[in-house]
């Protein structure tokens, strides 16, 4: 089900802070340019690690800005299966209840969010252009 663990993003309340902390304190190159909620930090070895507004993630995974307060702030992982779909029937017959079902985000990539057992948000994605790995 899983293929690889595809990304990581550290949801936060002030991307700006974040940004900064990432960019003049850890000298690390940050596109900021990606959206107003969103960043993308270059680490090396690392497939993809973002920065994510809270208020963007509350909205991706509950269509809700202001749900902020059932995200929790930390870190989000999200793992790349081969079909998304699949995947959650698998973990729902299984007796896992997502937070969102397969949908199909703005930014081209299809996702489904689970909260592990910590509170952290877990995506399952397809992203057919992106985060593949040679075998």
């Amino acid at each position: 089900m899983i293929r690889h663990l595809a990304g990581i993003a550290e949801i936060v309340d002030d991307l700006e802070a974040a940004v900064s902390l990432y960019r003049n304190d850890l000298g690390l190159e940050v596109d900021d340019s990606v959206s107003v909620d969103y960043a993308s930090v270059k680490i090396p070895g690392v497939i993809h690690f973002g920065l994510w507004s809270r208020a963007a993630a509350a909205e991706a995974t509950f269509g809700d800005r202001t749900a902020v307060d059932r995200v929790t702030p930390g870190l989000t992982i999200e793992f790349e299966v081969d079909e998304v779909s699949a995947a959650s029937q698998t973990l729902e017959s299984r007796g896992i209840q997502l937070l969102h079902g397969p949908k199909a985000e703005p930014w081209g990539q299809t996702t489904a969010r689970l909260a592990l057992l910590s509170g952290a948000l877990c995506g399952l994605a397809e992203t057919p252009w992106a985060r593949r790995i040679d075998e």
